[in-house]
């Protein structure tokens, strides 16, 4: 029998205020005006339109089509804006999703779920690694399974897969996650025949089209054997185990709070996980697949983390597209999420069991159990990770960009140009203390080149993950420039950005200064 549509709708109205909150309580500093420059996830004033931005030039198509999409927007949505919209929807869109999909179960269910998908390790730990964009993946699965649990006819269905699908379709990734969800939930939840998972599977190559088409028609980078061990989750010993199994062990050290190197909030997170082990065996019809959720991501991640697992994806990396899986925290969202499902059917059950054993009258203390049940539950997904409030506070601060970053641009005009010092990341006082990725190449109108790989420090080695920059780079790092080369690779302009790491060159022989202003310093090469 369905419940009544008033309990429902409180129990919505539940989840979706709490989520509302904790959203507000990790990102509030993120709303302002200016540019979130914060490790991958930057933004410029006027991103450029060029084949760049459709990934059929410079580096692989990892964000295909998010730049595209921001740059067609920005007339009507500033690439700020955008920015602040998109992150505070990794965390929306999961709390709510995971909201609608336990709203059966009233608003104890929904609080604890929309708590454990706002709040969670795996959450913060992606974002502190500055890819919100990826984030939407996992926060778009509870999207997918209410569409095709609860769709009265196909063609919704279908419909609606393909509009719960279109945040996660930002990137590769995503694509990819929100292809093989959308496949499994037809077969599960709608016991799809094989007509309509060709559709899914049709409609899924449309939706991964933009990066597809990048990828045919321009070009895909194979990875490195070190990505494997760059990228492969943290599972030193015990306490790594099981940072793993309860939704953390991001590769980089920068993205782990420091609270989850300590043991109890971890022995918070194996309580959680046994709330959600108690949830899925109550479950009827689909016990099977919420443990093969639950428990397979991570399991596998940790797997590859072994040597032997290292090497198995060692050798896999020089395949394309096979990079794209190397980072293998991020399967780890799926059981996340599925934690955030399953842990208030579990903590309901125990609440239920407990009630059933009282004999005398239930009404006053049954009220006092759901209230304590649903802050026993906010309570557990906040000790989980008890820093993030802080961390993501210090990450993500809107700054506003030097007066000279349009002269800079428009110096350049459409010339090619080199953007030094030669590394991926940039750290200068204007920005505040943290890393982010050089956002030069959005604005420029022209070819760039600037330097890909990425160093990652794992167990005292200095693993390089990239294998995009050209040989003649290696002079670029030390500081060197020769003009004649310079001419030969077509370089027209050098833009150099002052106050970051990295060698910047001492004469400029074959160089005419354009410009000078506060942050960089643009050169012309001469003919």
């Amino acid at each position: 029998m369905m419940p009544a549509r008033r309990p429902t709708a409180l129990a919505v109205a539940a989840g979706t205020c709490v989520t509302i909150a904790l959203t507000a309580l990790l990102l509030w500093p993120a709303a302002g005006r200016g540019q979130l420059l914060y490790r991958d996830f930057v933004s410029v004033p006027e991103p450029s339109l060029t084949s760049r931005t459709l990934g059929l030039e410079g580096p692989a198509p990892r964000a295909v089509p998010l730049d595209l999409v921001i740059a067609l927007l920005d007339p009507v949505v500033p690439s700020g804006i955008f920015q602040l919209l998109l992150l505070a929807a990794t965390l929306l869109l999961a709390g709510v999703g995971v909201t609608v999909l336990l709203r059966r179960w009233g608003p104890v269910a929904t609080v604890v779920g929309a708590a454990l998908a706002t709040w969670s390790p795996y959450a913060v730990e992606r974002l502190l690694l500055g890819q919100p964009p990826t984030l939407l993946a996992v926060s778009t699965l509870p999207w997918i399974v209410v569409v095709a649990r609860e769709a009265a006819s196909r063609r919704r269905w279908l419909v609606l897969t393909v509009v719960a699908a279109l945040p996660a379709a930002l990137t590769p990734v995503g694509g990819l996650t929100a292809a093989a969800a959308a496949l499994v939930a037809a077969v599960a939840f709608r016991r799809a025949p094989l007509r309509d998972l060709g559709v899914v599977a049709v409609l899924a190559l449309l939706w991964c089209s933009p990066w597809l088409v990048a990828v045919v028609t321009g070009h895909a980078d194979a990875g490195q054997s070190d990505g494997a061990q760059a990228f492969a989750v943290r599972a030193a010993g015990v306490h790594g185990v099981l940072d793993v199994l309860t939704g953390g062990g991001v590769w980089s050290e920068g993205a782990t709070p420091a609270s989850r190197l300590r043991w109890w909030p971890l022995v918070v997170g194996c309580l959680t996980l046994g709330l959600a082990m108690v949830g899925a065996t109550g479950l009827r019809r689909h016990r099977r697949l919420a443990f093969t959720c639950l428990v397979a991501p991570p399991v596998v991640a940790l797997v590859l983390a072994t040597p032997l697992g290292l090497a198995v994806m060692a050798a896999a990396q020089s395949v394309p597209g096979v990079a794209l899986m190397r980072d293998t925290h991020r399967w780890v969202g799926i059981s996340a999420m599925t934690v955030a499902v399953l842990a208030p059917l579990g903590l309901r059950a125990l609440v239920q069991r407990a009630g059933a054993s009282h004999r005398g009258p239930r009404r006053g203390l049954g009220i006092a159990v759901a209230l304590s049940a649903g802050v026993l539950g906010v309570s557990l997904a906040v000790l989980a990770v008890p820093d993030a409030a802080a961390r993501l506070h210090a990450a993500y601060r809107p700054v506003t960009l030097p007066s000279s970053w349009q002269r800079v641009v428009a110096a350049v005009g459409e010339r090619h140009a080199l953007v030094l010092p030669w590394q991926p990341m940039r750290s200068v006082g204007w920005a505040g203390p943290e890393p982010f990725l050089d956002p030069l190449p959005l604005a420029l109108r022209g070819p760039v080149t600037v330097g890909r790989d990425l160093i990652v420090v794992r167990d005292g080695r200095l693993l390089r993950v990239g294998g995009a920059d050209p040989e003649s780079s290696a002079s670029w790092a030390r500081g060197e420039l020769d003009a004649a080369q310079l001419r030969r690779l077509g370089i027209e302009a050098v833009v150099e950005w002052l106050g970051t790491p990295g060698r910047l060159p001492v004469t400029h022989a074959g160089l005419v200064e354009v410009l000078r202003g506060d942050g960089f310093v643009v050169w012309r090469v001469r003919d």
